[in-house]
């Protein structure tokens, strides 16, 4: 009888939720782990809508990286699967006998791509280079008496957003956000590991090379297959990084990604360095220009094109890639004749939330890639927002940017995950992962093939980031279980 009424009491208190998920996420509320943490997991069936879990689904939790499918669903929507950025080349004054009286000038045009091949059909650093180089000659131009400028005013001066941690923010991804973007405005640097653990680690390089960046070292060598541990800190525009952390022992060399500290300059440096080794003489310098600027004398002489937003989104999802997220955001802002900034995207997402009939409430924006720990979101409004653009023509594209589960020919770092399970090529998903914050959110089917809408969100949980994400990979699989709706 007691087992009875307990049964009872479940089904009541559940609104008919399957009672194994709730003992479940019951147990694990109560373990070690997560009894003073702030967890939140939601679930439905896509077509009924109906609840399966649903536990502290209108809690507003930081989503991490999750927070991108609503920065890449809303540019799917606003920009358009096809939308393309251009990056445009002009001579600005008179050409005379081979003789350029003016400036070679490059403008901005937003491209997260530019002098990349991560996104197929982008292309390399040096073949953009190559293909600039190429036209000015083609212009006829041999001598230039002005400067090479970059002019940089699509996006507004915020490279960063203010709410990222100073321990991100000179690596790769906490990049700057700039209108001209360049080899995803990183670079490489490599050391020599000591020859004993905790001896100093010795730099050897950049790939590129980056103008007047300098370093202070104090990064270590670590035991022999620690793999990365090492951090670069430094700001935008600052040219002198700290180096700290380990890098292991037991190779001959050892790189870690570094965000470029001004990337438009660099682009400016690099493309006058190539023109004067193909032996076209520059009299001025190479310089960036954010304010007005005149083009009235100007030649269109090449116009660089994109991969199409949907390809981006592709790498943002699959591969959770910061900058390209940010790039998206004020691409938006952009679109709608506006200038390229957060504040201007973010309010335009939360537009497009409320226009598809997405809740808002407990959603806050501090950046467009969920890097920061002060954005919130609910699990309620993600199942939300993944339930609403299923109708859209873009679908097939966000789909198809989510990680596929157990899935080894994916590029996305869920390849190895719930192989032998029944999460193996069904769930499609998208994680969020930074301290104390870990998160799944996607889709999948149960036993009869009804699609199931999730997100589990931990925030400020005890014990390792592993054993939570183990936490939520046994509720996908008991979703996956299911054998009816109802």
């Amino acid at each position: 009888m007691k087992g009875f009424f307990l049964l009872l009491f479940l089904s009541i208190n559940t609104f008919s939720q399957n009672v194994k998920l709730t003992e479940l996420v019951s147990d694990h509320q109560n373990s070690s782990a997560l009894k003073n943490a702030q967890w939140s997991v939601y679930a439905e069936y896509a077509d009924s809508r109906k609840s399966i879990i649903d536990h502290n689904s209108q809690f507003a939790l930081a989503p991490a990286s999750g927070l991108k499918l609503f920065t890449t669903a809303a540019a799917l929507e606003l920009l358009g699967p096809d939308y393309k950025f251009y990056t445009k080349l002009f001579t600005n004054g008179k050409i005379k006998s081979g003789t350029l009286l003016g400036d070679i000038v490059l403008v901005a045009g937003g491209d997260p791509t530019f002098g990349s091949d991560l996104v197929p059909g982008s292309k390399s650093l040096k073949d953009v280079i190559s293909l600039i180089t190429d036209a000015v000659f083609n212009a006829g131009i041999k001598n230039i008496k002005g400067n090479i400028v970059v002019l940089d005013t699509l996006f507004d001066t915020y490279r960063i957003p203010g709410g990222w941690n100073w321990i991100d923010i000179g690596n790769y991804y906490g990049a700057s956000i700039t209108g001209m973007t360049i080899n995803d405005n990183l670079y490489q640097l490599f050391f020599k590991p000591g020859n004993k653990v905790t001896e100093l680690a010795e730099v050897l390089r950049t790939e590129p090379e980056v103008p007047g960046l300098t370093f202070t070292n104090y990064m270590k060598t670590g035991r022999v297959g620690s793999g990365d541990n090492g951090y670069i800190y430094a700001a935008p525009f600052q040219f002198n990084a700290t180096l700290r952390g380990t890098i292991p022992a037991g190779v001959e060399e050892f790189s870690i990604k570094g965000a470029i500290p001004d990337p438009p300059l660099f682009a400016a440096q690099l493309l006058k360095s190539e023109l004067e080794k193909s032996g076209i003489k520059i009299s001025g310098n190479a310089e960036v220009i954010n304010s007005d600027y005149s083009l009235r004398d100007a030649g269109l002489i090449y116009t660089h094109e994109s991969p199409p937003v949907k390809d981006i989104v592709f790498i943002v999802n699959k591969k959770s890639f910061n900058l390209y997220a940010e790039h998206l955001l004020r691409a938006i802002a952009t679109k709608n004749s506006k200038k390229g900034s957060f504040y201007e995207g973010a309010d335009i997402i939360k537009e497009f939330l409320k226009k598809n009939g997405i809740t808002t409430d407990g959603f806050d924006l501090s950046d467009g890639s969920g890097l920061s720990r002060s954005n919130t979101i609910t699990t309620k409004m993600m199942v939300e927002l993944l339930n609403k653009i299923r109708a859209k023509k873009y679908f097939s594209d966000f789909y198809n940017s989510l990680g596929i589960v157990g899935d080894t020919s994916d590029i996305s770092s869920y390849r190895n995950m719930g192989i032998g399970t029944e999460l193996e090529r069904n769930a499609r998903i998208k994680s969020g992962v930074i301290n104390r914050v870990r998160g799944y959110s996607g889709y999948l089917r149960d036993k009869k093939e009804r699609l199931i809408i999730f997100s589990m969100i931990a925030n400020n949980f005890s014990g390792s980031g592993s054993g939570i994400s183990n936490i939520h990979k046994e509720l996908m699989i008991e979703l996956a279980k299911l054998g009816s709706g109802e």
